[in-house]
């Protein structure tokens, strides 16, 4: 299996991503490194890196380097960032010393190609099919607007919370001055952008960078939210008023430390939440998503999946379960599509039966790639296992309740009920038709996995007659199906409390 190494140099971190390629065509992330460059690549007045500067950092990438040789990293790529209106005089004389001592070849991205990497890395693996995406970084703003899949508008602010801090000095012009000054600077730079104010009220408000996850953590812990996961959640920005108001309250200070934040600065992370707050009222969004997965993910995907870089990938949740199945379950894969396939056929067969939307078709479609991944823990009770496997996965495309029907689902593939204390724990998300629907879906997993009990693809088709009080599923077979039918067989006490209908299978 060949491994993708990302390494990224931005002004205050530098950070490091390990990816598996699987198969040619997908990757899954695993490990990840940051660390803080002390001091920031801040260019002084002669536009020159300082040796101290440049020091700290190839002390970095040396480490960087030892964990890619323990990885055996096949192929690296390394860009920086953190140049903003103009880049030092002596970049690429750094580069060159990177490259003699660690190995690196950096190249320098311009704002343009961050956006696009963005953009690139949000639509890869979140299905919003229009919408205006918002990035801040500790020195820089990107703002991208996009409907259909393509990008309408893009632009950049080359200042973030970092600099705004020193640009407005929270100790000399105290708390309401600074951030009313920080709210003017930052109202001045996006009435710059005419397309800002054009934007339609049906556009997805997308929150990305590492400010926007800390404000998740942040509203998740005071809601009592029952998933920890940043992607995915959805907030309203009404909520950061009251988030700023609580770090208003604090002694605001590079001393003053918030535990369990990316930015754990009380002060960075209020100018930080000032800017987004500045930016959600300026465009007039109820709501933000957060998105995790942006350059990093942008870069992999325009490496391992070239097509990305013309057109993104129309399947983001097939692309998704492919990339999580094939590297711990490679010799599944067959069963997998299989049970799918089955999944699928049973779903429109029974439509009368289960009166289900289409909606519940990817939550089935998850559950049915993943139904065994529960035994990378223990074959014994995997399909228990199976629950937390799922909920734990980087899966693209699913909403948290997606998400989480789709690991009930999972878990109900062998047998089973569903533990009301651990729904329970999801009422806030999930509904009442919920439950029934993960009912439904878990019976028509069950029989797609024992239509397959031998892994050899025996049964091929299968129709339903509905008659009366009874339904009939004729198989298609290419060889004897006895144990499978037999095994189907099993499901009919299930089946029948579920759907109130006697089961047959010929």
């Amino acid at each position: 299996m060949d491994k993708i190494a990302v390494v990224i140099v931005e002004t205050y971190s530098a950070k490091l991503v390990i990816a598996n390629v699987v198969q040619d065509n997908y990757f899954s992330i695993c490990d990840y490194e940051v660390e803080t460059i002390s001091p920031g690549l801040e260019m002084d007045d002669d536009h020159f890196l300082k040796k101290n500067q440049i020091s700290s950092i190839i002390n970095i990438l040396k480490n960087f380097r030892k964990i890619c040789d323990m990885f055996a990293v096949t192929k690296t790529i390394a860009v920086a960032t953190f140049v903003r209106e103009s880049k030092p005089m002596n970049i690429y004389s750094f580069f060159d010393e990177v490259f003699v001592t660690c190995g690196f070849r950096f190249t320098l991205m311009s704002s343009e190609e961050q956006n696009i990497a963005i953009y690139t890395g949000i639509m890869n693996s979140y299905d919003l099919p229009k919408g205006i995406i918002v990035n801040v970084g500790a020195d820089n703003i990107h703002l991208i607007h996009y409907n259909r899949r393509n990008i309408l508008n893009q632009s950049y602010i080359p200042v973030g919370p970092k600099t705004l801090a020193s640009m407005y000095d929270l100790s000399k012009l105290g708390k309401e001055e600074t951030f009313e000054k920080v709210s003017k600077y930052i109202k001045s730079q996006l009435s710059d952008f005419d397309w800002l104010s054009q934007i339609e009220p049906e556009f997805a408000y997308i929150g990305n960078g590492p400010y926007y996850e800390d404000l998740s953590k942040m509203d998740r812990i005071y809601r009592k939210y029952p998933l920890e996961k940043d992607d995915g959640y959805v907030f309203d920005t009404a909520d950061i008023n009251h988030i700023f108001a609580q770090l208003n309250a604090l002694e605001l200070n590079e001393n003053k430390k918030l535990k369990g934040l990316t930015e754990p600065r009380a002060d960075i992370f209020a100018y930080a939440v000032q800017i987004i707050k500045t930016i959600s009222e300026y465009i007039n969004k109820e709501n933000v998503t957060i998105t995790t997965r942006a350059l990093i993910e942008g870069l992999l995907f325009n490496s391992v999946t070239p097509t990305t870089v013309e057109k993104p990938n129309s399947d983001i949740v097939g692309f998704s379960v492919m990339a999580q199945t094939s590297e711990y379950e490679n010799s599944s894969t067959r069963h997998n599509e299989q049970v799918y396939n089955l999944s699928m056929l049973l779903f429109k067969q029974l439509r009368v039966l289960h009166k289900l939307p289409r909606g519940y078709v990817k939550v089935l479609r998850v559950a049915s790639y993943m139904h065994d991944v529960g035994k990378r823990i223990s074959y014994k009770h995997h399909a228990a296992h199976s629950f937390e496997v799922v909920l734990n996965s980087e899966i693209y495309g699913l909403t948290h309740r997606e998400l989480i029907l789709a690991s009930f689902v999972a878990s109900l593939h062998s047998g089973g009920e569903i533990k009301m204390s651990e729904w329970a724990r999801y009422n806030g998300i999930l509904t009442v038709e919920d439950a029934d629907a993960t009912k439904k879906l878990g019976i028509i997993l069950r029989l797609a996995e024992c239509f397959d009990r031998t892994k050899n693809n025996v049964i091929v088709d299968i129709n339903c007659d509905i008659l009366g009080d009874s339904v009939i599923m004729k198989t298609a077979t290419t060889s004897d199906a006895t144990f499978e039918i037999q095994r189907g067989m099993e499901v009919r006490k299930d089946f029948e409390k579920i759907f109130h209908k006697k089961l047959e299978i010929l």
